[in-house]
């Protein structure tokens, strides 16, 4: 026979009622008069909560927090933290804004009130809480209270820890101390970063030259620790402080084979040591520093190109010059360059490669200016035969170019300086038929050209032919009269 189990739960002491004959009664909500206070904060058809007021849910101070400390609204923030500290220790407030907090306040010199919200977190500061501190006092120059508070940590400290301090020492000069530092740094068994050695890298250099610093590279290496471009930035700057550049450009070499890319600041010093090589004639290392930057995307601006371009001109290499020119991107090349190479190669007689890199001038946006037409003007003025000098007016007015009154003036007078008075002469007739009106001067350089080489006939033709135009006043055809 079965008997029966027995309760699970014990039996209510009155049964429920049966659904069916007990209907469910509905919930009655009532409505809650709005409280004049409540009524003072109905704003533009919304109600407000008052800010100053507690937080109505758990949390809500710390919810505050974090939006203050993302908002930058910093005092708020620091008189919440300080609402919430006085409240006990059972309302810390959270570490992760305030150790945005603090920075912040470090970072604005108000390293006090970064010790107050550092105090309110107690017990719930973390590593980098105590990271954040201690770099707010090496910034403020507070270097023993970094070290109090380093030996205070409860956990051990990291490599960010210890790299503040070590960056402040070393700015102060203390590189013992800190190198004194980096050895506790290794004997609490916390492995150094790049960064680390950077710093430490950049001090000895400053303090025992990069020699000295390149046996610290070499231990870097053997633990293991690969440098950066940072680390090279300032080992090449320091050589090439040290004026040296040849040291300097083979780790520039090396870069790429060791999976670093050059950035600007690896080539700044080289940019500054680039009229250094030139000085000292070493004109082939000047461009080859040129063609690695280029080659690594880092295109020198136009003084740097200036530089090496004059070097060149004054050695007399002038083919050298015009290749790096005509080598250049645009842009990097400016008006100063051209005219340098051009007057430079117009006077020695090759005025077709002057015309060539003319035209590349041109057509790479630059307009020739007054130095530009001078050194064109002496080129042609040298010119032994008329063909010659006529076909390079031609590719000049075929180029764009607007040859105006003083241009001619000046290809004449050095026509007639160099006894070549029939060039002139049919260089004027070119004038005229172009459209370019001579002036006064015009008429005076030919006048006394044609009077020095005794063609008296000449020139009294073509000044009575000036008279009856009225082209010269009276008093200088009277003066050129006597002259002739």
């Amino acid at each position: 026979m079965a008997t029966s189990s027995a309760p699970l739960l014990p039996k209510p002491a009155h049964p429920a009622p049966s659904s069916a004959s007990v209907p469910t009664p509905k919930p009655r909500f009532r409505r809650q008069r709005a409280t004049p206070e409540q009524h003072e904060q109905h704003v533009d058809g919304k109600w407000r909560r008052d800010p100053s007021g507690p937080p109505r849910r758990g949390g809500g101070a710390k919810r505050r927090l974090r939006s203050l400390v993302l908002r930058g609204e910093i005092e708020d923030a620091l008189a919440l933290v300080d609402s919430m500290s006085s409240g006990g220790s059972g309302n810390r407030p959270p570490a992760v804004p305030c150790n945005i907090l603090i920075k912040r306040l470090c970072s604005a010199g108000r390293v006090a009130d970064a010790e107050r919200v550092f105090a309110a977190l107690g017990a719930s500061a973390t590593v980098v809480t105590y990271n954040t501190m201690v770099n707010g006092y090496c910034r403020a120059g507070r270097i023993e209270d970094a070290r109090r508070l380093i030996g205070e940590m409860p956990f051990p400290p990291d490599t960010f820890t210890f790299n503040p301090l070590i960056r402040a020492l070393c700015v102060r000069g203390r590189v013992p101390d800190a190198l004194a530092v980096f050895d506790d740094m290794l004997h609490r068994g916390c492995s150094p970063s790049v960064v680390t050695y950077s710093i430490l890298l950049d001090a000895t250099c400053k303090a025992s030259g990069y020699r000295q610093a390149m046996v610290l590279l070499d231990e870097m290496r053997a633990k293991g620790c690969e440098p950066d471009i940072v680390t090279y930035n300032v080992l090449i700057n320091a050589m090439c402080n040290e004026g040296d550049v040849v040291e300097a450009l083979c780790v520039l070499r090396s870069l790429p084979s060791r999976g670093c890319k050059p950035d600007a600041v690896t080539y700044t010093p080289l940019l500054k040591i680039i009229s250094s090589l030139c000085q000292k004639g070493l004109l082939l290392q000047a461009i080859e520093t040129l063609e690695i930057m280029a080659d690594n995307g880092c295109i020198p601006n136009s003084t740097t190109y200036n530089i090496v371009v004059d070097a060149l001109l004054k050695a007399g290499k002038t083919q050298i010059a015009l290749e790096l020119l005509s080598g250049t991107t645009n842009g990097t090349s400016d008006l100063t360059t051209y005219n340098k190479v051009i007057s430079n190669v117009a006077k020695t007689g090759k005025m077709e490669e002057a015309l060539d890199l003319l035209r590349v001038m041109v057509s790479s946006g630059l307009c020739p200016d007054t130095t530009t037409y001078q050194s064109l003007a002496y080129g042609i003025s040298r010119e032994d035969r008329t063909d010659r000098a006529i076909g390079m007016l031609c590719r000049l007015q075929d180029m764009g170019l607007s040859l105006d009154t003083t241009f001619y003036n000046a290809v004449l007078l050095g026509l007639c300086e160099n006894w070549r008075t029939d060039t002139a002469i049919d260089s004027f007739a070119h004038m005229v038929s172009h459209g370019c009106m001579p002036d006064e001067s015009t008429y005076i350089i030919l006048l006394e050209a044609l009077a020095y080489e005794g063609l008296l006939g000449e020139a009294e033709e073509l000044l009575g032919d000036l008279s009856s135009r009225g082209a010269l006043d009276k008093s200088l055809i009277e003066e050129e009269r006597r002259c002739s």
